[in-house]
């Protein structure tokens, strides 16, 4: 958390002269992250800066599916992971390399067929490295 000084006045007169406050603590895409499709590539936009050090992805899976492919996870430009996922896989966890930093997640399939991400989780903290 970043933290700002702060007086407190009253009719103009300083309480506190010098103190520190956190600002609010704000949670990724405020709580409410989606998964959006376009195309082979899933955006999931955390809306602020976060130190990403782990992705857990649950897929519908297909019992009868036979789309596999590579997948590249990106944490704001930088590559979190490569990672083979197929429409049978049902979930996946990840870890990222070291410093995976941003305010957007993608993953970009080579053949995203019967995927379909239907919950994630993430372990993540601030970061104002963006």
């Amino acid at each position: 958390n970043k933290t700002k000084k702060y007086s407190i006045h009253t009719s103009g007169t300083p309480v506190k002269t010098a103190g520190y406050i956190a600002y609010p603590r704000k949670f990724p895409c405020d709580g409410k992250c989606k998964a959006v499709a376009k195309a082979k590539v899933v955006t999931i936009d955390l809306k602020y800066c976060y130190k990403v050090s782990r992705i857990e992805l649950s897929n519908k899976a297909k019992c009868c599916s036979k789309n596999t492919g590579k997948v590249v996870i990106k944490v704001g430009k930088k590559t979190c992971a490569t990672i083979t996922m197929s429409g049978k896989t049902s979930a996946l966890r990840v870890d990222c390399a070291s410093g995976s930093t941003g305010e957007k997640i993608t993953m970009t399939y080579a053949n995203i067929g019967d995927i379909s991400i239907t919950h994630f989780a993430l372990a993540a903290e601030g970061s104002d490295a963006c």
